[in-house]
Order: structure tokens, then C-alpha cells, then sequence
């Protein structure tokens, strides 16, 4: 077997099914290994971009690792883009990327650069094989790597001429490591201090998701009477028809939320990493609050906040060990105040249930254009669609997100995920590899026009690989994050931010696909029922004011 062969026959030991990618001058081998292996299944892309973020989407959505694959120098550095966002986020995923020969290497050859370091600083991992005979070791050590721990991206890159050697090779045994338990008194004592707390709260981050809820997180929840608030755009890690959830935090989380969190006396925060925007910029815990932190990655403990007590180990391993704790009562002696506690959280429900509603907020109304659909209406429509289809919705990064982190709930686990990396153009191609790793579901995205327009020419991808993703646009002809930037901190004076669109019905419709171009409130939800019934890849062109965008009450933040 040659090189090529060998690095996919390994990848194939370990569990990839699916790799994305750009044909280009380094990989042809490689595809040529992946065609002809029947287990794997190789998908061309029209930009490498787009193929990182199928390979993140594939990977959420549990198909295991996101592989993703380029040519040397331009197309790995169009990789970038989507390993970054992978990196921010926690995904794992493996890049494999061609090289020039090591014959001619350091020569400046024709599009040579030093992968290892570029990618280096975005990576869990990164490295470059030189020896055929190692493919097997180092590829298998890249996907543990990626898996293992805080998940993340690693970058391997195969040089042309080791991809075409051959070589006899033995290949490892695939291998996962056990994930960490926590320390039996740990566990005592965190329980303990919940149980002591007049006011806690549990903040829940990306850490303690996966493709089912964390019943073990539920229970101990209900047990110890514990409000529940998420991260910035992780709302479904739990059930959000619980009476004990209570909002998620970040930009555009209503007060009652954040207040659960600044007047807490015991905070426990598990798999979160109190990120910018979850901590309001590092503001939101209060200094004299008791922090009980759990997380798989010693790097994150203490990270900025210094627990009181910090357990290094697997969410679900450790909320699992606190609910027996709990269980036997032991913990639990000095929870007399478990009926005050029970009132404190369902006040903070209907606080947060009030503030979230549109009719209480008074934000049910048309939008200012004449001739154009609200964001209100969008929420109303999809909350009917989603409800009905069970559909899984992905969020892009459009001004439109604060709306779905305000007022749609989500009740299944793996039914919402969106990009907290700040990637535009994430959302369409991370549907995409959402609907491989998840053939039976359906799949609605959510994208501004801005988003959409950067990846638009992989319509053409979802047409050929009969990917019946629909794509919602919220299109406002305005990169709306930066034109409320520069309404509210540079006087109104924009530039730079409006433009014009095509009918992306029609440039939907010209590409094979479904399209829909909606003008009116009125034909929002039958548009939306058209494309989800067409079983088609869809586009429904939402035609909004060129200056709708954030709920009235909020402004962009400050950047500083």
C-alpha cells in the first residue's frame, strides 16, 4: 500500500466514514485512496471554508470526528477559517492537508509554507509525517488527540512524496482513554456546600452537552432545587420546559437570568469556561460567591475565576457521583431551607417566562419597512415549524440570533447548535454535515444575508449530495452587527454596511434547489411549510427593513 492508502485505511480503523474537501495538486492521492475505499465516503466542496465547517457540523451532530481535506498552501490556508472556529469551540476535528515533497522542501517551491507552525496556534495538535511507515501511529494519534479530553482540531499534514511511497505497516489498536472521575470527597464536599447555600445556581456550558441530556444533571438539579442558566448559545444542554431553567446568559440574556448568577451565594459552573460574553466580560460572578467548578480540562479551572473547589473530571461522570451523594442524605442534612429554595427557583422561572414572552415584552409588531417581515413574526413562524417537525436549527451568526436566544425554547437534546466562535458563513455548511451524521433528521438554518452570500455557491454542494437542509434568510441588505455599531457609537454614520442582494429564491430555484421569497407576515409560515415539505434543499429569502435587527432594548455591545 502506498502512503495515501494507508492514512485513509487508518482513518477508516478509526471510525471516519466522511472527509470534505477541495481537490487540489497534494491530495489527489488521497482521494484517490478515499474512492476506492467502500466504508469511506469522499464530498467536494467549492471552497475549502466550507468543507471545515461540514466537518464541525458532522462532528456535533455525533458522527464522530469532522474530517476535513486541502491542498498545500492556499487551500490550507482557506481551511483556517473553519479550524479556528473548531478550536474556539471545542470540535473535534482533523485537517489533513497535502504538503510539498520533502525532496524540494525549503526551496520556496510553488505554494510551500510551514503548515505545522501556521496552524499550530489553532490546534490542539499539529504535525507532519515524514516517514510512510508512520502514517498509522501518527494519523491514529491525531484522531485520540481531537477526541480526548476538551475536545479541539489537529492539523496532519502528508507530504506528496510520503503519501506515494509504500510501505508495510501495522496499524494500532483504536483506543479511547477512560475519562476522569472525580475525587469521592470532592464530590462530598460540593454537595455539601450546594446544600448550604441559600442561593445557588448552576451555570451549564458546552462541556455538558452530548446527543442525550445529562439525566443524572436533571436529577441532581431537582434534587438540590437548583435554577439552571446556560452559556451564550449553548440554551438546549438543558431541558428548557424545566421549571428550574431559567435562561441562557450572554449578550441579549434578560435580567432575570443574569440576576440568578450576581446574586448567588454558591455558584456551579460545570464545562464552562466563562467565556466574554457569558461572564459580561469577566463582570457577572460576584466576588464573595462560593464557585464549585467542574471541567475535563485542568487548563480551565481557575482560568480566570479561582474555584473554591475545582474538580477535573468528565461532566456526566461527576454530576452522576454528586446525585448518589446527594441520594443517600447524607449531604443533604443541612437543607432545611429546600422549601425556601424551591420558591426562590420558581420565582426566578416566572420572572425569566415574563420576560422572555413577545406579548409581555410588547415586541409582537410589524416591522418598521412597509413591506417586509418582522423579527417577532420569524420567531412566531419557526416556533410553529419547529414544534410540528421536530426539526434541528442551526444558528449562524446573524443579528437575528439574539431573538432565538431570547424566545425559542428547546426541549430535546442535539435540537440546536450555533457558532460562538463568531465565524460567518458557519451555519449552511455546518447544516450540511449536521444533516450527513443525522440522515433521518430535519435540518433548518438560520443565516443573515451576509452569512448566506459568503458560502452561497455551496448550494450547489447540498443539490448534488441531496442534503434537504432549508436555509431561513434573515435578509436585511446590511452586515447588521457592524451597521448597529456604528448607529450607536459612531453617530449613525454608515459605511460600508448596506448593499444589495440577488432574489435568493431564485438563485436557489437556478441552482436545482427550492426557493422562496417571502415579503409579507402573511406568507411567512405557509413559505416555510413549502420548503420543509419540498424534501429539497430550500432557501426562504426573508425580506426584512434594511435597519431590523437586535430586540429594542438592546444595543451592541461596546467593543473594547
Amino acid at each position: 500500500m502506498n502512503g495515501a492508502q494507508i492514512a485513509v485505511e487508518a482513518l477508516r480503523r478509526e471510525g471516519v466514514r466522511h472527509i470534505f474537501g477541495l481537490p487540489g495538486t497534494t491530495i489527489m492521492n488521497l482521494i484517490d485512496a478515499a474512492g476506492r475505499e467502500p466504508d469511506v465516503r469522499y464530498l467536494s466542496v467549492r471552497h475549502e471554508q466550507v468543507a471545515a465547517f461540514m466537518a464541525d457540523g458532522y462532528a456535533r451532530a455525533g458522527g464522530g470526528i469532522g474530517v476535513c481535506m486541502a491542498s498545500r498552501g492556499p487551500g490550507a490556508a482557506n481551511l483556517a477559517i473553519g479550524v479556528h472556529n473548531a478550536h474556539a469551540e471545542s470540535v473535534p476535528m482533523l485537517a489533513l492537508v497535502g504538503q510539498v515533497s520533502d525532496g524540494i522542501y525549503y526551496r520556496d517551491a510553488f505554494e510551500e509554507m510551514d503548515l505545522v507552525r501556521f496552524f499550530e496556534p489553532i490546534t490542539k495538535w499539529s504535525a507532519e509525517i515524514h516517514s510512510t511507515a508512520r502514517i498509522p501511529e501518527l494519523m491514529q494519534r491525531a484522531v485520540r488527540t481531537a477526541l480526548s479530553g476538551r475536545p479541539g482540531p489537529v492539523l496532519v499534514s502528508l507530504p506528496l512524496d510520503v503519501q506515494t511511497a509504500e510501505a508495510d505497516v501495522a496499524y494500532q489498536p483504536r483506543f479511547r482513554p477512560a475519562r476522569p472521575a472525580p475525587q469521592a470527597s470532592d464530590v462530598e464536599d460540593a454537595v455539601a456546600r450546594l446544600a448550604a447555600a441559600d442561593r445557588p445556581v448552576a451555570i451549564l456550558g458546552g462541556g455538558a452537552a452530548g446527543r442525550r441530556h445529562d439525566v443524572s444533571l436533571i436529577k441532581l438539579a431537582e434534587r438540590l432545587q437548583l435554577p439552571v442558566v446556560t452559556t451564550w448559545l449553548r440554551k438546549n444542554v438543558f431541558p428548557n420546559d424545566s421549571p428550574l431553567f431559567c435562561g441562557s446568559l450572554g449578550y441579549g440574556a434578560v435580567a432575570a437570568t443574569e440576576d440568578l448568577v450576581r446574586q448567588a451565594d454558591v455558584v456551579l459552573a460545570i464545562g464552562c469556561r466563562f467565556s466574554e460574553f457569558t461572564s459580561q466580560r469577566w463582570t457577572l460572578l460576584p466576588p464573595d460567591a462560593t464557585l464549585i467548578q467542574v471541567d475535563i480540562d485542568p487548563k480551565v479551572l481557575g482560568q480566570y475565576y479561582v474555584p473554591d473547589l475545582g474538580i477535573c473530571a468528565d461532566s456526566a461522570t461527576a454530576t452522576a457521583a454528586m446525585l448518589a451523594a446527594a441520594a443517600d442524605g447524607r449531604a443533604l442534612d443541612r437543607l432545611g431551607v429546600q422549601h425556601g429554595r424551591a420558591a426562590r427557583a420558581a420565582a426566578a422561572r416566572r420572572a425569566y417566562l415574563e420576560q422572555t414572552d413577545l406579548e409581555q415584552a410588547g415586541i409582537r409588531k410589524a416591522s418598521p419597512g412597509p413591506a417586509a417581515v418582522s423579527s417577532a413574526a420569524l420567531i412566531i413562524a419557526l416556533r410553529e415549524v419547529l414544534g410540528s417537525t421536530r426539526a434541528i436549527l442551526v444558528q449562524d451568526a446573524p443579528s437575528f440570533g439574539t431573538w432565538i436566544h431570547r424566545h425559542l425554547d428547546f426541549t430535546e437534546p442535539g435540537s440546536f447548535y450555533a457558532s460562538a466562535g463568531g465565524s460567518m458563513g458557519w451555519g449552511f455548511p455546518a447544516a450540511m454535515g449536521m444533516q450527513l451524521a443525522r440522515p433521518g433528521a430535519r435540518v433548518v438554518n438560520i443565516s443573515g444575508d451576509g452569512s448566506f452570500w459568503m458560502v452561497a455557491q455551496d448550494l450547489e454542494t447540498a443539490v448534488r449530495e441531496d442534503l434537504p437542509v432549508v436555509t431561513v434568510i434573515s435578509n436585511n441588505f446590511s452586515f447588521g452587527n457592524t451597521r448597529d455599531r456604528q448607529r450607536t457609537a459612531h453617530g449613525g454614520r454608515y459605511v460600508g454596511v448596506f448593499y444589495g442582494n440577488p432574489d435568493f429564491a431564485a438563485y436557489a430555484r437556478l441552482l436545482g434547489a427550492h426557493g422562496e421569497r417571502v415579503e409579507t407576515e402573511a406568507g411567512l409560515l405557509p413559505a416555510l411549510e413549502r420548503a420543509m415539505a419540498s424534501g429539497r434543499p430550500a432557501v426562504v429569502d426573508v425580506i426584512q427593513d434594511r435597519h431590523e435587527g437586535l430586540p429594542s432594548d438592546l444595543a451592541p455591545p461596546v467593543a473594547r
